[in-house]
């Protein structure tokens, strides 16, 4: 599975990693944020949709916690838990690629790496709307799927996707799909697409895993610093504070 590949990539760079800690945790309704010691920051939706009553382990601590442990937690039953795995396997993932000197190109959306025809079919799981909207004025048949009903709005539930995915051209999946338990599963689906993206915060993760599964293009976000943190705690969606990260995109080679 992806989440079991990404935490076996980021355990290849143990000895950089293995004694670092979380620094600070927010648990927020719209995102997580878990920073680590070294300043780096990862994000993950906040799966509120599928929370219900179960709330956090009274018995586990975050801060001061090993980040490659709590990583372990993106395998998690218990879904807030599941959050800050993802987020810390986010907030490894960008200090790896920078170590690395991984390719990313900044401030750059993910609509401009896609080229789309009036006639094609786009399907979106995970209702981003600035990118919908823009698709609706490129195409005529554009399928928007939504898991959380208090944000579906005109979109179809996510339960509908394995009619639409396998005819599709254009497909653009939201990284909370990680955190939900379903992108491998969207992936699948979306094997005979002309283009595949992971796209959104939850989807700053390194890119392998994603390609390999035919992936074209990863779009995902760098914090500019630990602002983002108290936006997070403070309940705010991503509009209210996308200009304290950076966006960027990493395309298949």
């Amino acid at each position: 599975m992806i989440v079991d590949e990404l935490l076996n990539l980021t355990a290849g760079q143990k000895t950089q990693i293995e004694n670092m800690k979380l620094s600070r945790v927010c648990v927020g309704i719209c995102y997580t944020a878990v920073m680590i010691e070294n300043g780096y920051v990862g994000l993950c939706h906040t799966p509120m949709e599928d929370v219900g009553y179960l709330v956090g382990n009274p018995e586990r601590h975050f801060h001061g916690a090993k980040a490659l442990e709590t990583a372990q937690l993106a395998k998690s039953f218990n879904m807030l838990e599941r959050a800050v795995g993802v987020a810390t396997l986010n907030a490894l993932s960008q200090y790896v690629m920078d170590l690395e000197g991984r390719e990313r190109r900044f401030e750059i959306d993910v609509l401009d790496a896609i080229e789309i025809g009036e006639d094609d079919t786009v399907a979106v799981v995970g209702y981003i709307r600035p990118l919908v909207e823009k698709f609706r004025t490129r195409t005529r048949e554009v399928y928007v799927f939504e898991r959380n009903p208090r944000l579906r709005g005109d979109a179809l539930p996510d339960t509908l996707v394995d009619s639409i995915l396998p005819k599709a051209d254009v497909v653009v999946i939201s990284g909370a799909s990680l955190v939900n338990g379903t992108l491998d599963k969207l992936l699948k689906l979306s094997k005979g697409a002309r283009f595949v993206s992971v796209a959104g915060p939850t989807a700053s993760m390194l890119p392998e895993p994603l390609f390999e599964r035919g992936v074209n293009v990863v779009a995902g976000v760098r914090a500019r610093d630990s602002k983002v943190l108290d936006a997070v705690a403070e309940g705010k969606a991503f509009r209210s504070f996308k200009e304290l990260v950076e966006k960027y995109i990493i395309k298949k080679d």
